[in-house]
């Protein structure tokens, strides 16, 4: 659930968060969180000693207090999603999941705000410098490698994805739920050229605040804004099409999560059970 981060983007929040984890070892990546971290943070700006130990160590005090803390709320959530879908989960309750899973969010936002507006404010001119030119290179490459697709070459794809996604945690899918999941796909709108548009807002406001001729005050209040509501950046044409794909989203998870095959419930409980039951090891492990 934590570097998931990256996949929120077709499934809506809800599947995200029992999807993201099925193509590697949650257990792995959660105990070398600190090795993913500087491998992500190298690619945007290179610290020196000082701010490299000041990092790590405020990594180290955030895992550690998100390990003791979070890892139950998340596996306690997971032991009453389980219990719904073998009961029959309503639209109301996965809306209620949707919900928490935005709090998660922004419990380990909030928590680590502080820390990060403190080690950004120690970058050197260069650094800034460096790694809003990096951030900008990377939304430039994105555009660049972007796959033009019709309309229905795009839909096609959209339909793909989602079916190997839940193959990973149900098995096989009937031909039934394959055409169901198509024809709700159909309701998914592309938001890569909104989503652009708001990364190059933020990156804007983000080198505004990475001004050396700022105060910290003025840097800290202007830094904690795009943290804490960086949705103020996004149109409101962006956020009516991300509602509306997250409304799709739920809408299919609704539909699979009521219409499994035995064999494929039975999966699903094996599949979640294994993950709850990583969450609890790593618990204990603090």
């Amino acid at each position: 659930m934590l570097k998931n981060l990256k996949l929120v983007k077709r499934w809506g929040i809800i599947t995200t968060s029992l999807l993201l984890l099925s193509g590697c070892s949650f257990s792995f990546v959660y105990n070398n969180l600190d090795w993913w971290a500087n491998w992500y943070l190298d690619d945007y700006v290179i610290l020196n000693d000082e701010q490299q130990k000041s990092f790590d160590e405020a990594f180290d005090k955030i895992h550690i207090w998100h390990r003791k803390t979070q890892l139950k709320v998340y596996y306690t959530q997971l032991l009453t999603l389980k219990e719904q879908v073998n009961t029959g989960i309503t639209i109301d309750q996965l809306a209620s999941h949707i919900g928490q899973v935005n709090s998660h969010w922004v419990t380990v936002r909030d928590q680590t705000k502080s820390d990060l507006i403190s080690l950004t404010h120690t970058l050197t001119k260069e650094q800034r410098e460096n790694l809003v030119d990096s951030i900008r290179e990377s939304n430039k490459e994105r555009v660049e490698e972007r796959e033009i697709l019709t309309r229905e070459q795009w839909v096609k794809e959209e339909c793909i994805d989602q079916q190997k996604q839940f193959r990973k945690w149900v098995g096989k899918l009937n031909k039934t739920q394959k055409k169901t999941i198509c024809q709700y796909t159909e309701g998914f709108v592309s938001t890569f050229d909104y989503w652009i548009e708001y990364r190059t807002n933020w990156l804007n406001q983000f080198s505004q605040a990475l001004s050396p001729e700022l105060t910290k005050e003025k840097y800290e209040l202007l830094f904690a804004e795009l943290i804490v509501q960086p949705e103020k950046l996004r149109s409101e044409d962006y956020i009516a099409i991300r509602e509306q794909n997250n409304q799709v989203a739920t809408e299919i998870f609704f539909y699979m999560m009521n219409n499994l095959s035995k064999k494929q419930l039975n999966r699903f409980n094996n599949r979640i059970d294994d993950f709850i039951e990583d969450l609890q090891d790593l618990e204990i492990d603090s």
